[in-house]
């Protein structure tokens, strides 16, 4: 926000009223700010891109919130919510995230934060042909990404990658069975009996 404007939005906030342009009495404001911002404003009053006296009025309560690859166990709610999303916003019945697919979207970096885990869903749904949502659904440098890491490790049986699989899903899931199997799409019975199949009590 130009420091112009800032003054104007400082002035609104110490007196509680505006005046509209071309007015002349002024309006009485009964209002809550709320505010969101991805840059330090600390710094940025420091150094001078930011009123440091608008940076304490609106610095009255502060929430952070951590980036989404810093709270990776909200990665897979967060999916099926936009899968659901955007399934009604195209009339599509795409309903379910391959495990695969979802294991790519587990260990993405999102530089564009929860916005481009959205934007990948929504491309998802859009491609998807099925009510699946599968790995040629994704942009492709997240294909390469599976590929890449399939490389780096070696290429483990089918077997083996679904045991790592819903193992990581359970954990990031902290173990409930019942958003574990949504995720994997399987019946709670199944994922029970890959759990004891699997050792993964």
């Amino acid at each position: 926000m130009p420091l112009a404007m800032q003054v104007r939005l400082l002035r609104a906030i110490q007196e509680r009223r505006i005046l509209r342009v071309g007015g002349v009495t002024p309006i009485d404001l009964d209002i809550r700010i709320v505010a969101a911002t991805n840059k330090d404003l600390k710094h940025e009053a420091a150094v001078g891109a930011f009123r440091e006296d608008l940076f304490f009025r609106l610095n009255v309560v502060t929430i952070h919130l951590p980036r989404l690859d810093e709270r990776r166990e909200d990665i897979a709610p967060l999916a099926m919510h936009f899968l659901s999303k955007y399934g009604a916003a195209f009339r599509k019945a795409v309903t379910a995230i391959d495990p695969e697919a979802m294991a790519i979207l587990a260990n993405y970096s999102y530089p564009g934060n929860v916005r481009e885990l959205e934007n990948i869903i929504e491309r998802g749904v859009a491609l998807a042909d099925g009510d699946t949502l599968r790995v040629r659904d994704l942009p492709s440098d997240l294909r390469q990404l599976s590929f890449d890491s399939m490389e780096g490790e070696g290429l483990a049986s089918l077997e083996d990658m679904e045991r790592r699989y819903i193992a990581k899903v359970l954990e990031r899931t902290g173990y409930n069975k019942g958003l574990a199997s949504k995720i994997l799409d399987i019946p709670r019975t199944t994922l029970w009996r890959k759990i004891k199949q699997y050792g993964l009590e």
